[in-house]
């Protein structure tokens, strides 16, 4: 889920496009009007120019057709162009109204000597992530004897593609949980591998790699969990991401960087 500001930015970038292929298509239209005549046998198209003598303009012909769709386009370009600057205006209009607006600048704004004296209600970001990741939990045991994989962040990982995975989020600054608990329906405990806080939102996201997708038993285990998490809302795509490997096909690194940055990191 995205902000209304991040959304709103992307659209300008649509209609900013649109408004310029638009207006490239204009220049090169042709002139005159269109007037359209149904009859019985279907339909008949006239080509009006400024002449006072043919004011019901000339009849195209069949092979004159690209006359009147050029016509056609040339005017349902002219009331996109229309449409869209005005939304342009409407949508910056707004964006500078809400970035005003926005309480987290007041205590920013406020003088320091005056911070200390002031509760503020509303938690910047930096301080609710350093928050969101400073709480304590108990994750899943690992076996005794178990391979040990250490991240850069110090924590121990059961493999070496979730090693790589939580160096990733590291790198880029995305907060995470390994193998935070979670409870759902029936009181059913499982330990998603990665608990992302997914900011501006403030929205917590999960986050399961699947590394053995070749083994047939546990590619069932798999379907039994990701329709567990369906049963809870869920949803994969939504609030739930996946990566996987299989033996001969493993874990691209470069991938995973991309897909990082298009789910976590802030536009």
């Amino acid at each position: 889920m995205k902000t209304i500001e991040t959304i709103l930015k992307k659209e300008i970038c649509e209609l900013e496009r649109i408004t310029t292929q638009a207006a490239k298509k204009l220049q090169i239209a042709p002139k005159g009007f269109l007037r359209i005549k149904k009859k019985r046998g279907g339909v008949e198209y006239y080509h009006k120019m400024e002449d006072v003598s043919n004011p019901n303009g000339r009849y195209l012909k069949k092979s004159e057709k690209s006359i009147a769709k050029g016509i056609a386009q040339r005017d349902y370009n002219s009331h996109i162009l229309k449409m869209a600057e005005e939304r342009l205006c409407a949508i910056k209009r707004f964006i500078d109204i809400y970035d005003k607006t926005n309480l987290s600048k007041i205590y920013q704004k406020t003088n320091l000597y005056r911070r200390v004296l002031i509760d503020d209600p509303i938690i910047p970001d930096e301080e609710y992530i350093k928050q969101w990741q400073a709480v304590e939990y108990e994750g899943k045991p690992f076996a005794e004897d178990g391979p040990e994989f250490i991240t850069e962040r110090g924590e121990r990982v059961r493999s070496k593609s979730e090693k790589i995975i939580a160096d990733k989020l590291y790198s880029l600054g995305i907060p995470y949980r390994y193998e935070y608990p979670l409870v759902l329906q029936g009181n059913i405990k499982i330990y998603p591998d990665f608990t992302i806080l997914r900011m501006p939102e403030r929205e917590e996201v999960y986050l399961e790699h699947f590394g053995m997708m070749d083994d047939s038993g546990y590619v069932n285990n798999v379907m039994i969990k990701l329709n567990t998490y369906q049963k809870n809302e869920i949803h994969l795509g939504v609030n739930l991401f996946i990566t996987h490997e299989t033996s001969r096909n493993p874990l691209n690194t470069k991938m995973l960087d991309k897909l990082m940055r298009k789910l976590f990191c802030v536009e």
